[in-house]
């Protein structure tokens, strides 16, 4: 990370553990990753460009732009000197409680949009943000929240009914070969082994999980390492600790990848939570 570069972490317990990212980089570029849970981002100088949906996208200052869990996205600069951003990190099940209230349907909300065109709304992330830096009282923090996330499906969330995809029926296959690399992403699994849990050849795995996924089976694992890696730092444990137990080959491996998701080595990332 250059002089000029810096990534900040916080957790915020009023609002259930929300974590708040600011950042800022230069020449950093994030390769092809996925977060478990939403990231909903503002751009305050700089243009953040992003590959998402199989599309290209550029993030101008003051506009939000958002990514929903396990969803494939890059990152790097527009133009000129970088980009500084503030992202807001809401749990899947935070954000489904809420939608399931509202539109009486299950499931993870999606978005019709990666990039948000709505001005009111990058006003009410900015203001909770700066609510959230001065330690505004909890129930005005609350109330904020409760409005942003309200208003944010409302307007932008796919509705019951539309789909961003189509599914085929080879679906139930697919999503129970994603589950077993959920739960088995600590080990070494074995591409034969994976498509016998779900019945189909190798070759048909591997070309429908990328369709339904955007990411291979291997590296939909790394994105599951990540995700308990981050919860793993967070608590306490060690980067050492943590490549071990999440099934990184090695240190090494460990720290590229996670610098290519977040922007940040896992030590650094872990010194952010016990320092403060």
């Amino acid at each position: 990370m250059r002089a000029e570069e810096f990534c900040y972490v916080k957790t915020h317990q009023v609002l259930n553990g929300l974590e708040v990212i600011h950042a800022q980089f230069t020449d950093t570029v994030f390769g092809k990753h996925a977060h478990a849970d939403y990231v909903i981002s503002i751009v305050d100088t700089g243009v953040m460009h992003f590959s998402h949906r199989g599309a290209s996208h550029n993030a101008l200052p003051g506009q939000l732009s958002i990514v929903s869990p396990d969803e494939l996205h890059t990152g790097s600069k527009g133009r000129g000197e970088g980009w500084r951003y503030r992202a807001l990190y809401p749990s899947l099940e935070r954000v489904s409680v809420l939608y399931q209230e509202l539109f009486g349907r299950s499931g993870v909300a999606s978005f019709h949009a990666s990039i948000l065109q709505d001005e009111r709304l990058s006003r009410q992330m900015q203001l909770l943000l700066a609510k959230l830096e001065s330690g505004a009282e909890a129930l005005d923090l609350e109330v904020h929240w409760e409005l942003f996330l309200v208003n944010l499906l409302q307007k932008h969330a796919i509705k019951r009914g539309q789909s961003p995809r189509a599914l085929g029926s080879a679906q139930s296959n697919i999503e129970q070969v994603r589950d077993y690399l959920a739960d088995q992403y600590q080990h070494k699994v074995s591409l034969e082994t994976v498509a016998q849990q779900a019945g189909i050849s190798k070759f048909h795995l591997i070309k429908e999980f990328k369709r339904y996924f955007q990411l291979t089976p291997h590296q939909y694992q790394i994105q599951q390492r990540l995700n308990h890696a981050r919860a793993q730092l967070k608590a306490g444990s060690s980067a050492v600790d943590v490549a071990y137990r999440c099934g990184f080959h090695d240190q090494s491996h460990f720290s590229k990848a996670f610098v290519s998701a977040m922007g940040i080595t896992p030590s650094a990332y872990r010194q952010q939570f016990f320092t403060r």
